[in-house]
């Protein structure tokens, strides 16, 4: 007969500030509108277009 798996017992944990705590972290990322994520997007897009160039392979380095 398999038993019930059981998450062990933290002492001085508190799953209702925990779960408060995280709704709240939750509640301010879903509280961000889709344009300021999109113009934060499209500002870092040529920023990463530059370092993907600088990046050098194996290849290209010299072998000593």
């Amino acid at each position: 007969m398999p038993q019930k798996l059981t998450r062990p017992d933290f002492p001085g944990r508190n799953d209702k500030d925990e779960y408060a705590t995280f709704e709240a972290a939750l509640k301010k990322v879903l509280s961000v509108p889709h344009s300021a994520i999109k113009a934060q997007l499209d500002a870092e897009r040529p920023v990463r277009k530059r370092k993907s160039k600088r990046v050098s392979s194996h290849a290209s380095r010299e072998k000593g």
